[in-house]
């Protein structure tokens, strides 16, 4: 029995199968998300050292508001939220008087961490913020960096509010020999200061210093460096564009050609989360109907959803090449526009708003990958 293609032709619009669809999203997020996975930091520091601004500059307003704080021990709190790559092990009382006890909070949770065999469970860095205005590197902020060091996790060194009195770093590098960083920002703007500064520095440190296996988890997660997302982004525009191309090594029929959808909705799933583009499974549905939609548009794309297949005699077949280059331009149409949004606005596009916009911006886009010379071959 021949499969139901995903979109079917009609006289006014074609019209889309929603299950099948939502069946392929779900899949797309559950596996994109499984290899985001978490990047959890441990982010220590006295009281009024501005913690609780850095973590808002970095990673976003919306995950302060919205995370969910998992207390631990009265020294130590876990803020996190569903299906968000982010967990941040919050400490409080690193005043001296009360050091040992966050400490023994903080080895509970390194050594709960490396129990799991799963290393995105482990503690993957440390931000220890030092108040720059303050002039003092307490004994206890010291023997933290050591100790976090010592349990082989990297450690840097955050002087926050920076500015009035720069020198101190050259200082802190003495007294922190064993920090991997030593970084100076200023989250918020401050008397005298009009800008922010070292947010980018403290992104670009941190990702050096992370392993390899949660970087990507981090560059979703932070809301500075978009150079980092683009990368990212870029990685999974190939690898959909190459494993696309494998699928149709052996060109594809009309009848198989829908495999190459969920490849397709599995890459504009990955760059939407390494954008912070968040949804159900539900609330995306139209995010990739609009998308994959716009692919029907060309020759090719019309195969691959499904289209206008009575119209070409004895049956088509799409290889690989087609397959390629069309999920490629697929992909770095829905980045540029990401970018370009973003650019315009100040801010990233909602996901009804992506629904609304995308569809103009593809009709413009010069690199669709549809070249008739080759988009089609004769059965």
């Amino acid at each position: 029995m021949q499969k139901q293609p995903l979109f079917e032709a009609s006289a006014a619009a074609p019209s889309l199968d929603w299950e099948r669809l939502t069946a392929i999203l779900n899949d797309a997020l559950k596996e994109q998300r499984a290899k985001l996975g978490k990047i959890n930091i441990i982010v220590a520091g006295r009281t009024g050292t501005g913690k609780s601004t850095l973590i808002n500059a970095v990673f976003g307003e919306h995950f302060a508001k919205t995370a969910m704080g998992r207390p631990v021990t009265q020294h130590a709190t876990w803020y996190e939220r569903e299906n968000h790559p982010l967990r941040i092990l919050d400490t409080k009382g690193l005043e001296t008087s009360e050091y040992v006890e966050t400490w023994k909070a903080l080895k509970d949770e390194i050594a709960k961490g490396r129990s799991s065999a799963d290393p995105r469970q482990h503690i993957h860095i440390g931000w220890v913020c030092v108040q720059e205005p303050a002039l003092r590197f307490e004994d206890a902020e010291q023997k933290l960096v050591e100790a976090l060091k010592n349990e082989g996790i990297p450690t840097a060194v955050v002087l926050t509010k920076h500015g009035m009195f720069p020198e101190f770093k050259d200082e802190i590098e003495k007294l922190a020999r064993m920090a991997d960083a030593i970084v100076p920002v200023r989250a918020l703007p401050m008397g005298g200061f009009r800008d922010t500064a070292g947010l980018p520095e403290l992104v670009q440190t941190t990702f050096r210093l992370l392993p390899e296996a949660v970087r990507s988890a981090f560059v979703a997660a932070q809301d500075v460096d978009f150079d980092l997302k683009t990368a990212d982004a870029r990685k999974i525009i190939v690898g959909a564009a190459t494993t696309a191309g494998a699928a149709a090594a052996i060109p594809l029929p009309f009848s198989d050609a829908i495999t190459i959808v969920p490849i397709q909705v599995g890459m504009i799933v990955g760059v939407s989360l390494r954008f912070g583009i968040e949804g159900t499974t539900d609330a995306l549905v139209p995010l990739a109907s609009s998308i994959i939609g716009c692919v029907a548009a060309t020759a090719a794309g019309r195969l691959i959803v499904g289209q206008l297949l009575k119209l070409v005699p004895g049956g088509s077949f799409l290889n690989a090449g087609v397959a390629a280059t069309l999920t490629s331009g697929l992909g770095e149409a829905y980045l540029a526009f990401l970018l370009g949004f973003r650019r315009s606005a100040g801010r990233l596009p909602s996901v009804g708003e992506i629904v609304s916009g995308f569809g103009d911006f593809w009709k413009n886009w010069d690199r669709k990958g549809d070249d008739p010379s080759y988009s089609t071959q004769a059965a």
